[in-house]
């Protein structure tokens, strides 16, 4: 088996374990609220199995004739929800966001800045950021009496006590003609395990990480269809 070979399907396991533990570490929020970053949300319906919370997809869509994609820069939308992030910390969480679109969505697609035929324009939104307590997560992993009471908090109020929580909005267009061809809303919050991590925003990674797999992924799916 040639070095190349062996090369291919390591770095395919490697890309598996990432969403695996991406997915692990957190989880769907009960329910996600709009922020208005899409304006528009009448055409979206509720998700289903391991959809968004809210999703929209065009009937009329030919996702065969896509070739290319935009990635607009990544919005911080400004709400309550955001306001208490410093600076560097938003510069941070959108920098990483379009990192994580840009390396997946490049494995299908030629990255493009202007728009064209055969281009879709990929915008996306940070609605919620929410980072973990440092501290109260060491203590929380390493005491299974209290990782218990927080994950059972959690269930009440949406997020483990110590968790990091993360929101999106996003939608993909004709870059032409700026039909909307997809749109998505969707909340996530840390899981209380220890590969989540105990760094303050490593849960919102890992629900970076998840959705920018999850829109390559369906947009593979979608193609082949």
């Amino acid at each position: 088996m040639s070095e190349a070979h062996h090369t291919i399907k390591r770095d395919k396991l490697i890309g598996l374990s990432l969403a695996f533990v991406a997915c692990e570490t957190t989880r769907q929020t009960r329910s996600a609220q709009p922020a208005g970053f899409l304006g528009d949300y009448s055409q979206l319906r509720p998700g289903t199995g391991d959809e968004a919370q809210f999703v929209y997809l065009n009937p009329a869509a030919q996702w065969s004739q896509y070739n290319a994609i935009m990635i607009d820069s990544v919005t911080l939308w400004q709400s309550d929800r955001t306001a208490k992030l410093s600076p560097e910390d938003a510069q941070r969480l959108t920098d990483y966001l379009y990192a994580e679109l840009h390396k997946q969505l490049s494995q299908d697609y030629k990255i493009v800045t202007t728009p064209g035929p055969g281009v879709l324009r990929l915008r996306a939104a940070i609605t919620e950021a929410q980072g973990a307590n440092v501290a109260g997560n060491t203590v929380t992993t390493i005491v299974p009496q209290l990782r218990m009471v927080t994950t059972i908090g959690g269930m009440a109020a949406d997020a483990a006590v110590f968790a990091g929580k993360a929101g999106v909005e996003g939608e993909l267009t004709d870059s032409l003609t700026g039909v909307r061809l997809a749109a998505a809303v969707d909340e996530r919050v840390g899981n209380k395990t220890i590969r989540g991590g105990l760094a303050e925003w490593s849960h919102v990674e890992r629900a970076y990480e998840y959705w920018a797999e999850r829109l390559r992924k369906r947009l593979a799916e979608l193609r082949k269809a």
